[in-house]
């Protein structure tokens, strides 16, 4: 997994002294002695098994090889820095729109932006317009105050701290004080793909989901301004964030909402303002820009391998038949969408239509966010407060409730889909199957496209219906009332 040299073999070290220091249930010891989730013979012979001496070296050998191979990304990183010319990755395409707004240009514009971007990257020919929306050139402009490879600095110092402060919010978020279990959350977080791709590829999904996660925070303290302010900016990449508007709506935090739609309002118009556009300029520009980028072969649902929303599995399925692969997708979304609005409904009923906030409906509307529009793989950082779900989950269980097969193998099933947005899947398995065939001409076997190919859009289903059951059977086990549909999942 990685190279044994000097300094890697120091990092393992401290990496594994650190990990013993904080491998401490603290508060939590004391309550889970009268635990009757622990107490129950499948979790005993569990434990068992886990504290034989071979099966305990090998878990925390491979946490602590796990967590250093996350650490090696710093040397990574000192390398790209100094590069004499930075990776020609989605950072060139903001670079270069921020360069067109300092000349008071237009980057939705498809020729303009593909002209500057031959000349300031010396990469020539077709390439994938600019399809943001005008509220994001604001927020990049101070790129354009820079050259190429000191902007890039900046860039990939900003996505280090977002993801430290991506780590601390799932840790607020987390209701277990213990540092196991802090210690598991930050681990957990950090394996999602989306993570480290976000940060190789220089994209903005990493400070969407903090703007999200940290609105999330504020918004459950009842600090409306600064959580719509949040939102209003993380807006500048609609697909992972317009749906939370729409939430707080129904949840009649009216304030939040409307915070958030004038700090996008805003943007928008100081973006057009900036590049010289007007409505009428943009709109045109945006749809012809949008047509050429979706028939692009790495966002086509029928030929790209990366994207992990819904909306490419009946493509995938059926690649002959467009009108059948669209309402196959379709009718897979509104099923969806339909029981999370079920959920939603049921939650709303028995807390009488309170304006709290749940974390539930909070990771139902993020997984949503990156199921029912497209999303890439840098999207599946989305997925941060699913994790931190899937473990309050777990915490609830072993405090509050005796052993269930049937409700573990629900959560145990969030957790399998949840590793398939790994690095493993996305990074190795499908990585090197990618390299045998010409992806982009269409040369993937349909067996393959359909089956480990499909795993990570399939994923997002499996971990989007698994917390929908947790939390659903959650309502029941909290407030003590009976659901027909779910009595099977009896505790």
């Amino acid at each position: 997994m990685i190279s044994f040299g000097f300094w890697n073999l120091f990092i393992v070290i401290v990496v594994a002294l650190v990990l013993k220091n904080n491998w401490r249930l603290d508060d939590e010891k004391a309550v889970w002695k009268n635990s009757l989730f622990l107490k129950s013979s499948v979790i005993q012979r569990l434990m068992q098994f886990f504290r034989q001496p071979i099966v305990n070296f090998l878990i925390q050998a491979s946490v602590v090889l796990v967590v250093t191979r996350f650490l090696c990304y710093t040397g990574w990183l000192v390398y790209l820095l100094n590069q004499p010319d930075p990776p020609l990755w989605d950072f060139k395409w903001f670079y270069v729109a921020s360069k067109l707004a300092h000349q008071h240009l237009s980057p939705f514009n498809v020729e303009i932006f593909n002209q500057s971007f031959c000349t300031l990257t010396k990469t020539c020919g077709f390439i994938p317009p600019f399809v943001y929306p005008p509220n994001i050139i604001p927020l990049i402009w101070f790129l354009g105050y820079f050259s190429s490879n000191t902007a890039f600095t900046i860039w990939i110092a900003m996505h280090i701290l977002a993801i430290g402060l991506a780590l601390w919010g799932a840790n607020i978020l987390l209701e277990s004080k213990s540092p196991a279990f802090r210690t598991i959350c930050t681990i957990s977080v950090a394996l999602i793909y989306g993570l480290v791709r976000d940060l190789q590829v220089g994209n903005i999904a990493i400070f969407v989901v903090v703007l999200i996660l940290w609105m999330f925070i504020l918004a459950r303290k009842h600090q409306d301004i600064p959580a719509g302010i949040c939102l209003g900016i993380a807006v500048c990449k609609p697909t992972l964030a317009v749906l939370f508007i729409l939430y707080f709506l129904l949840k009649r935090r009216f304030s939040l909402v409307v915070v958030s739609v004038v700090t996008a309002t805003s943007l928008i118009f100081l973006g057009l303002a900036l590049t010289g556009n007007s409505l009428t300029q943009f709109l045109p520009d945006a749809s012809r820009g949008f047509s050429l980028w979706i028939n692009d072969p790495s966002n086509s649902p029928y030929l790209s391998i990366s994207r992990l929303d819904l909306m490419v599995v009946g493509p995938r399925l059926f690649p002959n038949n467009p009108l059948l692969a669209k309402l196959f997708s379709d009718f897979i979304v509104l099923i969806l969408v339909g029981l999370v609005g079920w959920y939603w409904y049921l939650q709303q009923s028995l807390t009488a239509w309170s304006k709290k906030i749940y974390l539930a409906e909070m990771v139902l509307v993020s997984c949503l966010s990156i199921a029912i529009n497209y999303s890439q793989q840098t999207s599946s950082v989305m997925l941060i407060p699913a994790v931190v779900f899937l473990l309050n989950d777990l915490l609830h269980q072993i405090r509050h409730c005796t052993f269930s097969r049937k409700r573990m193998s629900v959560w145990l099933a969030g957790v399998c889909c949840l590793a398939v947005q790994t690095g493993v899947i996305h990074g190795w398995l499908i990585g090197s199957l990618a390299k045998r065939w010409n992806v982009k001409a269409g040369e993937l076997p349909y067996i393959i496209k359909v089956t480990i190919f499909a795993l990570p859009s399939y994923a997002i289903l499996g971990i989007t219906l698994s917390i929908l059951v947790l939390a659903i059977s959650s309502l029941r086990q909290k407030q003590g009332v009976k659901f027909k549909p779910l009595n099977w999942m009896s505790t």
